[in-house]
């Protein structure tokens, strides 16, 4: 039977376990992503006068649950006396066990390692000997070159609908993954807070968990946005349920739009006068007409009426006309021409019209 020896984990620095002759060397663990040819780059060195050759098995294990993930079993090595910097070339072929669906490779040539935490494990023996020579272990943290990207909305963006889209941009690369998803998270800065502290600390006032997308709307069936709050929002990105990486913290807001208000573009109001007080006709600018009556009555609808120079109809809308001072913009469509005397009026409760005439400038 095998012996089964303690692991020594590596951080960042060489360090030897012997049991033997033989001594096994690690060199700090690879940084961000891995290929399956950089776990055999190591070191053996053969301390004793007698050459042998070295069987070299390899046991990958995930830190989250210390379950074996792959293992390996590399092409035997002869080790003279001294130190021998192993190559993948030296190695090959290597035989591979995969134990977990994460890590099936299928044909892959050097294929990336999955997102995660990890130790790795080697065992040299002698010969087709079970006795191990030598054992020796370093830690792994796989991660993506590029966490994911915010995309829509902007930073401190100024949004229009309390019901907003987020979108993003994924890890890279995003081979890593084999169940890449994502976590959005929202929550309300409070005056006085970072955003970064608003993530961490706050409860969330929506949060999505486990999207495969990278596209995600705000539910309408959820509360919706506050108009002069801020909110921060993050995406973090995850192998499984295994964390990977997450963005950067950006903040937007809701400003609540009311329907834009038509104004005369020189913002001027032509004063409708009843029948004896009618002088002139006035030049507009453009489409947009502005009026203004005082009426004497009480709160009513009324008919505005706009005729050609013929006194002919060319159009009729129902307005609602309050005590007091009413401002009044219409906008005039297609059926008005430019260089053509029109009328407007409006008549009172008393049978009473009080009009004016313009004209569209050229």
């Amino acid at each position: 039977m095998r012996k089964r020896l303690f692991c020594l984990t590596v951080f960042g620095f060489s360090l030897g376990a012997s049991f033997g002759q033989v001594t096994i060397s690690l060199h700090g663990s690879p940084a961000g992503i891995v290929r399956m040819s950089q776990l055999w780059n190591i070191t053996l060195i053969n301390s004793g006068n007698t050459p042998i050759i070295a069987n070299i098995g390899l046991t990958l294990l995930d830190l989250k649950d210390n379950q074996k993930v792959m293992t390996a079993v590399a092409r035997p090595v002869a080790l003279t006396k001294g130190v021998k910097q192993l190559r993948p070339a030296d190695v090959a072929p290597v035989e591979y066990n995969y134990l977990s669906s994460a890590f099936d490779m299928g044909s892959v040539a050097d294929a990336l390692l999955p997102i995660g935490n990890y130790r790795v494990c080697y065992t040299v023996y002698s010969g087709n000997s079970e006795y191990a020579l030598s054992e020796n272990c370093m830690d792994l943290e796989i991660t993506p070159l590029s966490p994911p990207q915010l995309n829509f909305p902007a930073d401190s963006a100024l949004l229009e609908t309390p019901y907003p889209q987020f979108s993003w941009l994924p890890p890279v690369p995003v081979s890593l993954f084999s169940n890449l998803n994502y976590d959005l998270l929202i929550t309300e800065v409070q005056p006085g807070q970072s955003s970064e502290s608003a993530i961490q600390e706050n409860l969330p006032v929506y949060d999505a968990l486990n999207l495969t997308t990278v596209v995600n709307n705000y539910p309408a069936s959820n509360k919706s946005l506050d108009t002069g709050r801020i909110y921060a929002w993050r995406v973090v990105a995850k192998n499984g349920e295994t964390f990977a990486a997450q963005s950067e913290v950006w903040t937007f807001s809701y400003h609540k739009t009311g329907p834009v208000r038509l104004v005369p573009s020189n913002g001027t109001y032509l004063e409708l006068k009843n029948d004896n007080a009618y002088t002139g006709t006035a030049i507009i600018p453009d489409n947009i007409l502005g009026i203004k009556l005082y009426s004497y009555d009480k709160t009513h609808d009324a008919v505005v009426r706009l005729l050609n120079e013929k006194g002919e109809l060319v159009k009729e809308i129902t307005q609602t006309i309050a005590y007091g001072s009413n401002f009044i913009v219409l906008r005039l469509d297609h059926s008005f021409g430019r260089e053509t005397n029109y009328f407007i009026e409006i008549p009172d409760l008393q049978g009473s019209q009080y009009r004016t005439a313009f004209r569209i400038s050229k």
